[in-house]
């Protein structure tokens, strides 16, 4: 079978996927992919949207925004999450130095992705939870990924956004405050899924599930523990890790609780969690709509009769 090149867009190029090249689990299943590393979620999905690329890695939240009509172009779109990923938010709150509370927030510009998807909603619920305001008490900038907000903030352009406490370790944490963990007001949480759109997993369903079966030996493959050595090192030389980074990394991914999903699961209560607080933060009317109205375990409930099955075809 000649090999079919999988397009593939996200944040960061997380350990599943390195794995899943590195090890020959896509190859197994005569699958390539092409990687790009997006600048922020209306760029991804937008080009999702386009053909532009097949699949994408990200929140759960963009795929029920984007489905609701209150994405970038505010129209509704047939957007699905086909498998899971991580099931805890991994987002935390950081301020500048100056900054001792989230009450001191209020009246500051924070930074975020988008205005009303993603991080930005559980940033609003975490502000909300101390008596602040969406549009009233603070504003909020469209900055793009975790690295870009993270160098505003060290630039003192915005006051505070949710980043990823890994990208901080690497920068300058001395200059930061962490404020809240998002994990404490949300949990457990979508934060890794994967999405298409229905009308190309309508024509590329067979393709679909070999790409969810590569990437269900991949977890797999992490998840065993005795393949611990060379995860490891799969972290530090392709993500750039100290051994205490990567060590630290490793026992996040392998926790059942908020790590990686046994075999690329989606965890519906995680799911659950990002209507929740579209709801709380005034984003979505209830009632909320059925879960099942953002995944289609059709593909992946056939990925999983092959790796029972023990099948590579």
């Amino acid at each position: 079978m000649a090999t079919d090149t999988v397009m593939v867009v996200g944040f960061s190029k997380d350990l599943p996927l390195v794995a899943a090249e590195r090890k020959g689990f896509f190859s197994a299943h005569d699958l390539s992919v092409v990687y790009t590393q997006t600048r922020n979620s209306t760029e991804e999905i937008l080009g999702l949207l386009e053909g532009k690329w097949d699949v994408a890695f990200d929140n759960g939240d963009n795929v029920v925004a984007w489905a609701e009509g209150q994405g970038a172009d505010r129209k509704p779109h047939d957007l699905f999450i086909f498998m899971g990923g991580s099931q805890e938010l991994d987002q935390a709150l950081y301020g500048t130095s100056d900054i001792k509370e989230i009450r001191e927030l209020k009246g500051k510009v924070l930074g975020v992705d988008a205005i009303a998807t993603g991080y930005a909603v559980v940033l609003r619920y975490i502000l909300q939870c101390h008596g602040l305001s969406y549009g009233k008490d603070y504003s909020l900038e469209p900055v793009g990924s975790t690295r870009m907000r993270l160098e505003k903030l060290l630039e003192g352009k915005i006051s505070g956004a949710m980043l990823n406490p890994r990208y901080v370790e690497e920068m300058s944490p001395s200059r930061l405050r962490l404020l809240a963990r998002g994990k404490d007001y949300a949990d457990p949480y979508s934060s890794r899924v994967g999405i298409a759109t229905r009308a190309w997993a309508r024509t590329r369903g067979a393709f679909l599930v070999r790409f969810i079966h590569g990437h269900m030996m991949a977890m797999d493959w992490i998840l065993n523990s005795g393949n611990k050595s060379e995860a490891l090192a799969l972290i530090k030389t392709s993500m750039g890790r100290s051994e205490e980074q990567a060590e630290e990394d490793y026992r996040k991914l392998i926790d059942p609780r908020g790590g990686l999903a046994d075999k690329a699961a989606l965890n519906p209560a995680g799911l659950k969690t990002v209507l929740d607080l579209r709801l709380k933060t005034g984003l979505m009317k209830p009632p909320a709509p059925p879960l099942d109205k953002y995944y289609d375990g059709s593909f992946y409930q056939k990925a999983a009769a092959r790796v029972a099955a023990g099948s590579a075809d």
